[in-house]
């Protein structure tokens, strides 16, 4: 599986201690999953809907052994080296955990592996064993379904292995990969051994009378082995009766003992271990001969509980009483994990086919390494507890993961306007974040409440709206209308997108944003730092423009054209007014007198200080300094021209002066990158520091007067910013710039000091750093819009070679090579009647036929539409 390895980056391949923090998620989008660590591990088992961060499932693991003549050559556990604490790692058991020594659900205390070799490629991990004493080769290929376009396919809620043994000597050897699965925080099991259709599999279900329904679940490990033996229940006993047993009975030759209960469990075991179950694959191997065994385990919870249901804010305590619940789609789509396991064989070749083929094109293309990297490494998140699918298949998330829940609910707006992955790459599930952000998130006044509480529509966060994701809103809805071509998705939505514009421009507006239709924000803006600006600044108004401008676009369709030209013209002026009035010759910045108290004393109406306790003057006015509070003044913003960052992504053109964006971009590099963080003070929380590069939320260049309370999290360093602002250098030109914001935040996650496929922010796996896939764009260049049937591409590096895409409703690769671009596509479908392709010069012929030509974009003799394996050739000259 890993004879290539010469041919892959470095970045990818994690040996020694690099392996020491890589995690790689597995599961399906929204229905949870676990972990691999970079010794094979199975860690972090998130799949009864929350987190279980640091959680094993009893001791599940793989383990191999061979035999040869009868007798035992070698057993050992498929795993690497213990990368844990020592001393203890954590652990929600009281005598298990620090100061206990090696936890001993992780196999660190049974022979395993003296090293390996891992390889992780977003959404395949693969891992080669190494050990003297074992008379072979063994290779491992972990990956779950990830197929762009494909939401139900990559919504399995399934793990599928792939494990080759080689037999490197010169006699024929037996060989036995067995799978041991936990039944996840059940005391009493009931274990089922099942054949059907050339498969074999043990079902794990639950005796616990007592389990509530959101607990209430199965698993199952499957193979398609031949030779199959099964182990259905491990020795019921205490202390660690039951792994010394069962390893005593695998590493032996011979086969182990079909151990069966027809009675349930009657005491609960000691050290809080699950009951277990092991289903192994005998194959004999001759000599130089490879041959492949492989396994899925699956799981189906249907039921979630909304244990966060009503509390006031993210912080607050749990409430009492029973809670809602809501179903997984998952469960709408696969019985239960039997079914689950059933149809990834079924399909084994098609979705892990389809799944490394996008790996392929990702790792494959014309993109630098650090890109690749960014990219596909945040999209783990997506396999993780951080994301939800509800029974109608929406898409619902939280910022992150706490170790035991989900941190900050209602898949808050301020955070996911950064994502862009699921635009790409799922934009069903996009659009259905829209569609329940404008039917569940309005208020009756148009104003957009930024948490969205579930069940869907029981009422709203008690926190009003947020400048940033109200305006993102209407952003991403004109950004998903053209991508889709969907007028009449658009008209659904028309009316919602109306009224919160009006909302912005209503004297009821308690923030009164812009009650004089200026097109620029000037009273209470909340936004994703968790606490209010106040007065003109760059950062929130840019946002309100962009959306103001989209909104043209889309009133002109909707027939509206006098309310499309009032819009058009307050972009317009609020664009010229950024430009004219905060740009101080090198950067954006906040226009707001900080010493004058009045200006903030009409908002103090009772409501409450962003996330804080105190009263809104208390909060926001300091006695001591003589100064409003938690403001960006002179400061060097990254976050400054969001708005035209969501403008360039979405389509919706220039909203500021180029010449003026380029300087801003330029000087935040420089005032704001630091190749090392050695000598910067950071009061607040540390997401790189020491010798470690990145870039500050905000920073005060010389001569600039820094608020004696600025902004929450100025100091801090947040790779979702990063991502977002290095694809805004890289889009206008600043490319080195951009890589090298993108180099450092990657070095950061090395595998040596956190996870590649867990960017953290406020908790893991945090939806923020999402923002990376706009490198993907940004380097490609690429542009969609399916009303015009128009894609295009620009690359940043090198024209020729292989450059990914995925938009519309389809994904693949444009190879380019001399004078020809070859326009293929892997999956899905593309309905396009011209390419914009500057670096195709002169006459240009598709598939032998002459073409048109407006500049750079190609117009074909008629429109096309290309299926999965078609290919569209264009020559120049």
């Amino acid at each position: 599986m890993l004879d290539d390895l010469d041919r892959i980056d470095d970045r990818f391949v994690f040996r020694g201690a690099r392996r020491r923090y890589a995690v790689f998620p597995l599961g399906g989008i929204g229905s949870g999953g676990f972990s691999l660590t970079g010794a094979g591990r199975m860690v972090d088992w998130s799949i009864r809907n929350r987190p279980e961060l640091h959680q094993f499932n009893g001791y599940s693991h793989f383990a191999i052994k061979a035999e040869q003549d009868g007798k035992l050559l070698k057993a050992l556990v498929l795993n690497g080296p213990y990368e844990g604490t020592p001393t203890g790692s954590p652990s929600i058991r009281k005598f298990d955990g620090f100061g206990f020594g090696a936890n001993r659900d992780s196999m660190a205390g049974v022979p395993h592996f003296s090293d390996v070799t891992f390889v992780g490629r977003f959404p395949v991990a693969e891992y080669a064993f190494h050990d003297e004493r074992f008379p072979g080769d063994v290779t491992m290929r972990a990956l779950s379904p990830f197929i762009p376009h494909n939401d139900r396919d990559s919504s399995l809620p399934a793990a599928m292995f792939a494990f080759e043994v080689e037999n490197t000597t010169d006699a024929p050897i037996t060989y036995v990969i067995a799978g041991t699965l936990g039944n996840f925080g059940c005391d009493s099991g009931i274990h089922r051994f099942v054949q059907a259709d050339g498969t074999s599999a043990l079902h794990l279900t639950s005796a616990d009378e007592n389990r509530p329904p959101e607990q209430r679940g199965d698993l199952t490990i499957m193979t398609d082995a031949e030779d199959v033996e099964h182990v259905d229940y491990h020795f019921r006993g205490q202390w660690f009766d039951s792994l010394s047993l069962y390893w005593r009975e695998f590493a032996r030759a011979g086969r182990m003992p079909e151990r069966h209960y027809d009675k349930p469990r009657q005491v609960r075991n000691m050290f809080a271990q699950p009951e277990h179950g092991t289903l192994a694959a005998r194959v004999t191997v001759q000599p130089g001969e490879k041959k492949t065994v492989r396994f899925v385990i699956a799981w189906n919870y249907p039921l979630g509980s909304i244990y966060w249901y009503r509390r006031d804010k993210p912080d607050s305590l749990e409430t009492e009483g029973s809670k809602p619940t809501w179903k997984n789609y998952y469960a709408t789509e696969w019985a239960d994990s039997l079914a689950s396991a059933n149809d990834a064989f079924a399909r084994w070749d098609s979705l892990s086919g389809e799944t490394m083929a996008f790996r392929d094109a990702m790792f494959g293309a014309a993109m630098p390494a650090e890109i690749i990297d960014a990219a596909t490494g945040t999209m783990g998140l997506l396999r993780t507890a951080t994301v939800i699918r509800l029974e109608g298949g929406e898409l619902w998330g939280w910022e992150g993961q706490h170790e035991r829940e989900g941190s900050c609910e209602g898949s808050c707006t301020h955070v996911w306007n950064y994502q862009q992955a699921l635009a790409s790459l799922f934009p069903a599930l996009e659009r259905s974040l829209r569609d329940t952000e404008w039917r569940y998130n309005q208020l009756p006044n148009g104003g957009l409440t930024f948490r969205q509480r579930l069940p869907l529509g029981s009422g709203f966060d008690i926190i009003g709206p947020c400048a940033d994701g109200h305006f993102g809103a209407i952003i991403k809805t004109f950004r998903e209308w053209r991508q889709s071509g969907d007028d009449a998705w658009l008209a659904g939505h028309w009316p919602s997108i109306r009224r919160a514009l009006d909302y912005a421009w209503s004297k009821d507006n308690p923030d009164l944003w812009d009650p004089e239709k200026t097109g620029i924000l000037w009273g209470r803006q909340h936004h994703t730092l968790d606490m209010e600006l106040f007065g003109p600044n760059s950062w929130l108004s840019s946002i309100y423009v962009a959306a103001l401008k989209a909104a043209s676009e889309m009133a002109a369709v909707m027939g509206e054209t006098d309310f499309a030209a009032e819009l058009a013209e307050m972009a317009k002026r609020g664009g010229a007014t950024i430009d004219e009035t905060l740009f101080n010759g090198r950067w954006f910045a906040q226009a707001l007198d900080l010493s004058d108290k009045s200006f903030i004393e009409p908002f103090d109406k009772g409501r409450a200080a962003g996330v804080l306790a105190d009263s809104f003057m208390d909060a926001y006015w300091s006695e001591e300094y003589s100064e409003i509070k938690y403001q960006i003044g002179d400061g060097c913003l990254t976050d400054q021209i969001l708005g035209q960052w969501h403008a360039d992504l979405s389509g919706i053109g220039d909203i500021l002066d180029p010449a003026k964006v380029a300087t801003a971009l330029k000087t935040i590099f420089d005032e704001s990158f630091r190749p090392s963080l050695v000598d910067h003070f950071n009061p607040c929380r540390v997401y790189a520091y020491e010798n470690e590069g990145g870039t500050l939320l905000c920073s005060y260049p010389d001569g600039a007067h820094e608020p004696a309370v600025p902004a929450p999290y100025a100091e801090e360093v947040w790779t979702g910013l990063e991502y977002m602002i290095a694809s805004h250098m890289i889009l206008r030109g600043l490319t080195e710039e951009g890589l090298t914001i993108v180099r450092a935040a990657r070095d950061r996650h090395n595998g040596g000091n956190r996870s590649p496929w867990n960017d953290i922010e406020c908790g893991s796996y945090y939806a923020r750093s999402l923002s990376s896939y706009a490198l993907v764009k940004a380097w490609t260049g690429l542009s969609f819009d399916q009303r015009d049937g128009i894609i295009g591409f620009a690359p940043k590096g090198a024209v020729e070679g292989r450059h990914f895409w995925s938009a519309g409703k389809g994904w693949g690769e444009l190879v380019v090579e001399g004078g020809e671009a070859r326009l293929t596509v892997k999956g899905g479908s593309l309905e396009i009647g011209r390419l914009s392709l500057p670096f195709l010069a002169g006459e240009v012929t598709v598939d032998g036929t002459a073409t048109a030509r407006e500049g750079d974009v190609v117009v074909l003799p008629q429109a096309v539409r290309l299926g999965a394996g078609e290919t569209l050739t264009l020559r120049a000259g």
